[in-house]
């Protein structure tokens, strides 16, 4: 066999183990590398998709942990580790002299408590008398003080007292009121004691239980003149004289006042005198006559 036969076989043989070494490679050995490689791509994608939802939740829970250290940090409310009728007789008493109401009545009845897990409380029935913006400003400060109290139940009932020495009506309310004061014992965190609130009530423009009409009279400590006890004896132009059931003469013009009321007219051509009365809130008209047969007076 000569040199260039054996060269050219040789070659072919080179060329035949080249050819299946790129078949095998192309065909059997890269695929699987290939795959794995892909797998390996997609298991790396997963667990970045995880850190990114692991991200998400790391920064809601920042947010939440941020939210709950404002709330903390700016409260308003203590529960105290424990409560005791003396204590809050003691704050109550505080919460009237600081809301001015010193004519607010108050009486304090322990009623019992509620073990509501983690946190509890006192009932406390309290009652008494005073006007409404005592009671307004005595409910808003229990509401908005330090400590968590609640009102459960509130009763307001209106009646109204004559000053005897002004003569004035004043409208006065019975109240009635269960009270929650809350302590925890096992939270001793929430007894931390959190600043004074600075905010004060809205100033009071009106009295919701002012009535528009009153149901009792106001007392005569004036000593004015009653309608209803003198006797139209005689009238002019502009003055009208009338006689009291004591037998005194009194000189009346328009414009004088009387008891609820004033003199609105003087007519000499029905020999009568006019007067507006405000009794409690009722305006009436009333009309006294000289009676020339010297029968009973009478009012029209």
């Amino acid at each position: 066999m000569s040199y260039k036969i054996r060269n050219t076989i040789a070659l072919g043989v080179i060329f035949l183990l080249v050819i299946g070494v790129g078949i095998y490679l192309t065909m059997f050995f890269q695929p699987k590398k290939i795959k794995k490689t892909l797998d390996e791509v997609k298991k790396i994608e997963k667990q970045l998709q995880d850190n990114t939802a692991q991200l998400r939740a790391i920064a809601a829970m920042q947010n939440t942990l941020r939210e709950t250290l404002h709330r903390w940090n700016n409260r308003t409310k203590e529960i105290p580790e424990m409560d005791l009728s003396s204590q809050t007789y003691g704050y109550l008493s505080d919460i009237i002299n600081e809301s001015g109401a010193e004519y607010l009545r108050m009486n304090m009845t322990y009623k019992g408590k509620k073990d509501a897990g983690k946190v509890s409380y006192n009932t406390y029935s309290l009652s008494g008398v005073s006007e409404f913006p005592n009671i307004f400003r005595f409910i808003w400060l229990i509401e908005n003080g330090r400590k968590l109290y609640k009102i459960n139940t509130l009763s307001l009932q209106s009646q109204e007292v004559l000053n005897e020495q002004t003569g004035n009506t004043i409208i006065k309310l019975n109240y009635n009121m269960d009270l929650q004061a809350y302590y925890s014992v096992t939270e001793k965190a929430l007894s931390m004691q959190v600043m004074k609130p600075d905010s004060t009530p809205q100033p009071i423009t009106g009295n919701p239980f002012q009535p528009a009409v009153l149901t009792k009279s106001p007392p005569n400590v004036r000593n004015l003149l009653n309608i209803e006890k003198i006797s139209v004896k005689a009238t002019s132009k502009e003055k009208a004289l009338v006689m009291t059931d004591e037998g005194r003469l009194i000189t009346l013009k328009i414009g004088d006042e009387v008891y609820l009321g004033k003199v609105s007219a003087i007519r000499p051509e029905t020999s009568e005198v006019e007067f507006t009365l405000n009794d409690g809130g009722i305006i009436s008209v009333r009309k006294k006559k000289i009676q020339f047969d010297n029968l009973k007076n009478k009012v029209y």
